[in-house]
């Protein structure tokens, strides 16, 4: 498929919120979101979020940015928007995503296909609205006052396990309104969120550790919900619907991530001899000793 990353706000690399990326999202880059929007990841098979994934089935998806409301008033510039030597300047309302699928290994796994005309299709469009970035993720092409992108992915061969889509939408508020800022990365909002997808029939390996994914106030959590509605030509869509609430993030650490989090500079004290004075002169105010941690590195040790 022909990658086409010309316009693309990430350079081809979408911090979508995937381990592979460091668990970055866009607000690597678009900075001062205040988290009023949420995402919907959308399939023509509804089992896909329920039972599970199918090998070598294809899935229509589609990522929808919802409750969006920067830019808004730029709709109405149509395609004649952000033409620098326009007079006047007409902003456009650009909004973007990300979104990849990958195994327990954080490799992209499976293919994506364009959709033209409401169908998958391995052709590609004169002028895609969404891309394959080289890293293997399902990116946007700029289209302005565009709020959901459409494409096609087909399952990997059966064996390959447990899989998690990890999404990422961007608001644009179209920069300053300007020409000498058409698109800035200040005050955009952004929303990121995964979904566990099984493999339907091998069985789930869910874990059950003892964290809230709803967590304490503070923060910022996701909290999944399904809901089924129709669309057109009555076809059943299932929508994950990743909801930004005030909440703490909670991620299970894979066995294999904790030898790094048990590296020496993951310690939260940088210097030991420094805590070790400050231990003491803590149990000779405190007249007692004891509860400063165990041996051991940081905080994946255990």
């Amino acid at each position: 498929m022909s990658v086409k990353l010309a316009n693309d706000g990430g350079g081809g690399i979408p911090f979508d919120g995937a381990p592979r990326w460091a668990n970055h999202t866009c607000e690597v880059c678009h900075v001062g979101a205040p988290h009023l929007v949420s995402i919907a990841l959308e399939s023509d098979h509804p089992e896909l979020f329920t039972t599970g994934w199918v090998p070598e089935q294809q899935y229509h998806l589609r990522v929808r940015l919802l409750n969006e409301w920067a830019g808004l008033q730029y709709v109405a510039n149509g395609d004649d928007c952000g033409q620098i030597d326009a007079t006047p300047f007409k902003p456009c309302d650009d909004n973007g995503f990300s979104l990849e699928l990958d195994d327990a290994t954080d490799r992209t796994t499976g293919g994506f296909q364009q959709v033209i005309n409401t169908a998958c299709s391995t052709a590609v469009p004169d002028d895609p609205i969404v891309a394959i970035s080289k890293s293997g993720a399902a990116i946007h092409e700029q289209d302005n006052g565009r709020a959901s992108w459409d494409v096609c992915w087909t399952a990997p061969p059966a064996g390959t396990g447990n899989i998690t889509a990890y999404l990422a939408v961007v608001d644009g508020n179209g920069g300053t309104g300007s020409a000498a800022f058409p698109n800035d990365t200040i005050n955009d909002d952004v929303a990121a969120g995964a979904v566990p997808l099984v493999e339907a029939g091998a069985g789930s390996t869910n874990n059950v550790g003892g964290c809230n994914a709803a967590g304490d106030t503070g923060g910022l959590g996701i909290v999944l919900a399904l809901a089924v509605f129709a669309l057109g030509r009555r076809r059943r869509l299932l929508l994950g619907l990743l909801i930004a609430s005030s909440a703490s993030a909670c991620v299970h650490v894979r066995p294999r991530q904790r030898e790094t989090l048990a590296h020496r500079n993951m310690t939260f004290g940088p210097d030991p001899a420094e805590d070790e004075l400050d231990l003491h002169m803590q149990e000779s105010r405190e007249g007692s000793s004891g509860g400063y941690g165990s041996s051991g590195g940081g905080c994946g040790c255990n």
